[in-house]
Parts: C-alpha cells; structure tokens; sequence
C-alpha cells in the first residue's frame, strides 16, 4: 500500500477475510533491492541473538529458494548473533518477488485467513447467543454476504446482535452484511415464517433443543459437531459480550413489530439499535 501511513491503513484490514497476514516493508525491483531492503528491515525490527524466519514466494520465473536466500543472508549479514528459526521465530519476514518487482516486509499481525468476499449469500439465524454469533463469522471467512436474521425475544437478545452485527461490520465488508430482525407469535413460527417465504436454507448454530423445530429441513448446522471448546475459542476471539440464549427458542415470544433492517455499513451497538427501532 502506497502513502504516507500504510501501517495505519493497513491495520484496517486487520481482521478482513481473505487477509491471512499484515506486514510493514519495502518495496524492490531487483535482488539487490531485496538484499538492502532486508537489511533495513533487520536492523529495525531483529533484535540480537533473535529468531527469525523468511517466508516467501516466487513467480515470473523466480526460484522462491533464491529470493528467500537472499533475504536470509541479509539479515544474517544485518543482526549479528540472529539466527533462523522456522518453527519459533521472533521475527518473520515475507517476501515476494517476479523478475521484475517485489516486496519484502515484516508480520507485524495475523489476520483471520478465509476467503474474500463473493457473491453468494448466506442467511444465517441468530439468538445473539454464541454458537449462532460463531456460524456467522464462519460463513464470511468462507467468502459468503451474510445476512442475519433475529427473531427477538428480548431487550438483551437485540443488543446482543446489533453487537454481532457491530462487530462483523469491522470485521468485514459492510455492504456485504445485513440484519433482518422479525416479528411475529413466537420465535419458532417467526423464522419458520421467514424461511417458508423466502425459500431459502439458513445456517444456524443449532443445539438439541431445537431439533424438533418443524422448520428444521431449510436450516444447515455446519458446525454442529464442532468441540464445544472450539465454539468457545472462536467467540471469544470475536472480542463481544457473552450472551446467554435460551437453547429452546420454541417457547419464546417473538417481538410484535413489523421485520426491521439495518445493512450496508460500519456502525456501532447504538447506530445499529436506532436504525432498527
């Protein structure tokens, strides 16, 4: 990324789908520009005696061997003492190179992995509750537009999503998220409703007191065996508030008002709440 502060823009994309790493470096058009580049980089980022590793790639008829060579010798050269150290490095640089450009730089953050953004769309059912929050973020690693559907039951289960929604909204492309929250008799005949209109199969993080649902052939669980651990590893990496949904929706009465939206842009819990009142 080209401009006065790349490292600023690009912390942005920290958490992008389809962004498996960030890193800060220099651009090159030849070898030597790679060697000094490294060079650099070395002495502003290794410390002595450190670790470090050279992940790289090669296209246009470039060894990837050759270029990661090249690097290596240049931070040996630059950080006496360092060391390389593929399985625990302190320092990891990444390189690319054609023939003609390339880059060399240094992680500085992981990011999510996944896929970028496609076309086909995901609906996915959410309580605001973890295993349902978790599914969400799944679908849009794996390249999805995901639109959330929430049948209230509660104050805290709509703040509970509009936070899901917040929070993917940074994560993700805005324009490519929406929520859709429902009214109706229950929860159950809600979404039951929704689905029956729409004519679409949803995702949804399903537990066993939901099997009965009579809806359930149009709804995908894809991670209903996934370790309850995982479930947890994954929610907490989202950085939202723990809600505690009920595990039987059927029982709970939905809200009374007509279905609201709110998509297509970055906002926070209360941008997200007046936009659906």
């Amino acid at each position: 990324m080209d401009g006065p502060e790349p490292l600023g823009l690009a912390a942005l994309f920290g958490y992008l789908p389809g962004v498996s790493w960030v890193a800060a470096g220099l651009t090159a058009r030849s070898y030597g520009d790679l060697s000094s580049a490294a060079k650099v980089l070395a002495g502003r980022y290794m410390k002595k005696g450190a670790g470090f590793a050279v992940d790289s790639e090669g296209s246009g008829g470039t060894p990837a061997s050759d270029i990661s060579g090249i690097v290596t010798s240049a931070v040996l050269d630059r950080a006496k003492g360092s060391r390389v150290s593929p399985e625990s490095p302190e320092v990891r640089f990444r390189v690319a190179f054609d023939g003609g450009k390339g880059v060399v730089g240094v992680q500085v953050r992981r990011g999510p992995g996944g896929t970028p953004t496609g076309k086909e769309e995901a609906t996915c059912l959410v309580s605001g509750g973890v295993h349902s929050s978790v599914v969400a973020w799944e679908a849009l690693l794996r390249g999805f537009r995901v639109r959330l559907v929430h049948a209230t039951y509660s104050e805290e289960s709509l703040r509970a999503v509009a936070r899901l929604y917040s929070e993917l909204s940074y994560r993700a492309d805005s324009r490519a998220l929406s929520l859709e929250v429902l009214g109706g008799e229950s929860v159950a005949k809600a979404l039951s409703g929704y689905l029956g209109s729409s004519k679409k199969q949803a995702f949804a993080g399903l537990t066993p007191g939901a099997a009965r649902w009579r809806y359930l052939p149009r709804v995908l669980a894809p991670l209903y065996l996934m370790p309850e651990e995982s479930f947890m590893t994954e929610f907490e990496g989202l950085g939202i508030r723990s809600f505690d949904a009920p595990e039987d929706w059927e029982r709970e009465a939905a809200g009374k008002k007509a279905a609201r939206r709110f998509w297509g842009r970055r906002a926070d819990v209360s941008e997200v709440l007046d936009g659906l009142r």
